[in-house]
């Protein structure tokens, strides 16, 4: 796995941003952008990447994994008066820090998004569209926050900043991410409580947590969406709808597809890490991004290899199915 270099970069509006770059972000064409969900940082995308179906693709792509304000591994506490910025802010303060870390306007940029993440980049799209070629976007929702996941949200936020990290935040952390959970999923239960309670600060995942509960609803700027889009949910995820709805909005289906696999919650990486990359090494491959790669067999879902760009057309939007 390629070497990852830690940046701090500060901004005018929102301050410092933890950012690490995994290979090498001067060579080719595009760069990946990874943006993490709550509860999660840049850890989780090099966890990922460090699996087999997709960790050559390290040598061959520079990832820029950017961690929301105060979201790193055992940061400390942000200053008491210091504003959380809201998740438009978060999506504009990406151009200044592609800038702080030397990436030129011309280099072209593919999103890869998480949750509140993916939220954020479709934010960064519509107002980048020239530089964005492309978006992965796992768990994504446009909407408001309903009313029951407002008052969870509300919940979860003020016992992480009263009582730091703890049983009833954990619970609500663990269905964003995983939905209703069997025994088969205990194992990636116990990622997940090792790292809320080792390495996540609460304070300032409550903040983080604020401002996804507060988001505004993005549905026009998914219409306006041009790049080719790969939405990615889990049949037992508790966001399948609303990802099903966004692919309804998406402007040119032909040029975007959705994934729904099998027996995953909502955190395929986690989940299936294999079944993700199977479908992002044949995203990548549509786009035209990579080409020498060893492409794995996708099995059932053998359909999704017919995404290059000669047949895109005709097959990007047979890739709505179920794996």
């Amino acid at each position: 796995m390629a070497e990852i270099q830690f940046k701090r970069v500060k901004t005018e509006t929102a301050g410092e941003f933890e950012v690490y770059i995994q290979g090498n972000i001067e060579a080719g064409r595009f760069i990946c952008l990874t943006y993490h969900d709550i509860g999660l940082n840049h850890t989780a995308f090099v966890k990922f990447l460090g699996d087999a179906s997709v960790k050559y693709l390290t040598s061959k792509v520079g990832f820029v994994h950017i961690n929301a304000p105060g979201q790193e591994p055992n940061a400390e506490d942000l200053p008491d008066k210091y504003n959380y910025p809201s998740m438009q802010q978060l999506a504009d303060e990406i151009p200044q820090i592609l800038t702080e870390l030397g990436i030129p306007d011309d280099k072209q940029i593919l999103g890869f998004g998480e949750g509140a993440g993916a939220n954020i980049l479709v934010r960064y799209a519509d107002k980048s569209k020239r530089q964005v070629i492309g978006l992965v976007l796992l768990e994504c929702t446009m909407s408001t926050a309903s009313f029951a996941e407002w008052g969870q949200e509300k919940v979860a936020s003020w016992n992480l900043s009263h009582h730091g990290m703890n049983a009833a935040a954990e619970k609500y952390i663990l269905w964003h991410h995983l939905g209703n959970y069997g025994k088969d999923k205990l194992h990636v239960v116990k990622n997940y409580h090792e790292n809320l309670y080792k390495h996540m600060n609460p304070k300032n995942l409550a903040a983080f947590i604020n401002a996804f509960c507060s988001r505004d609803d993005i549905s026009n700027r998914v219409k306006q969406i041009r790049c080719p889009v790969l939405l990615v949910t889990g049949d037992k995820s508790p966001h399948a709808k609303d990802v099903d709805k966004i692919f309804q909005l998406l402007p040119d289906k032909k040029l975007s597809s959705i994934m729904k696999a099998e027996d995953v919650g909502g955190d395929i990486k986690e989940e299936d890490p294999k079944k993700l990359g199977e479908s992002f090494q044949y995203f990548l491959q549509g786009l035209g991004l990579i080409a020498d790669v060893p492409m794995p067999r996708l099995g059932r879902s053998a359909s999704l290899g017919e995404t290059s760009r000669e047949k895109r057309s005709s097959s990007m939007s047979e890739m709505d199915h179920t794996l």
